[in-house]
């Protein structure tokens, strides 16, 4: 097995995880009545599975945001 079927293997291993995660804890929140904390542990895992499923995502997200604030320097 090389480095990128290690790498591969990971990411898949994580985002099943984040995904498994983010069912728990919003199950586990909900029922103790801590609705905004189950959004917000959702919104978070979402975003951290994002990051794990396709991390070139917020360097587009970063480079777009940087040529509207005019702070590339171009």
């Amino acid at each position: 097995m090389s480095l990128d079927g290690i790498v591969d293997w990971l990411s898949t291993e994580g985002k099943n995880a984040i995904f498994i995660a983010g069912i728990v804890f919003a199950i586990v929140l909900a029922f103790r009545r801590q609705f905004i904390g189950a959004i917000g542990t959702f919104l978070v895992l979402l975003v951290a599975y994002a990051f794990v499923a396709k991390p070139e995502l917020f360097g587009s997200i970063s480079e777009f945001i940087t040529s509207k604030m005019n702070l590339g320097g171009k």
